[in-house]
């Protein structure tokens, strides 16, 4: 069985992380009409949000426009298992 898309986005994810020296739990979820990845780092990565948002970022395709309540997709990538949100924490 193929892996879902954001399984495969996650994936890419915790690969490039790591690559780039963060060590981050990561994980996907979906729901109805909504797919997305979480991605949990250590608060001492705090720090290094910039570049962590620079490697995750990509993997979501739009944004949620509050002004007009509608979610707009704004950042296709072809060939990028993307998803709807990515969502980064840190935790301590």
């Amino acid at each position: 069985m193929a892996k879902s898309i954001q399984a495969q986005a996650a994936a890419q994810i915790k690969a490039k992380m790591k690559a780039a020296g963060f060590k981050a739990s990561v994980s996907s979820f979906s729901a109805s009409m909504c797919n997305g990845v979480r991605i949990y780092c250590d608060e001492a990565d705090y720090q290094n949000k910039e570049k962590i948002s620079d490697i995750c970022m990509p993997y979501q395709y739009g944004h949620f426009n509050g002004m007009e309540d509608i979610y707009e997709y704004s950042s296709m990538i072809p060939d990028l298992p993307q998803v709807k949100f990515v969502q980064i924490s840190y935790h301590g």
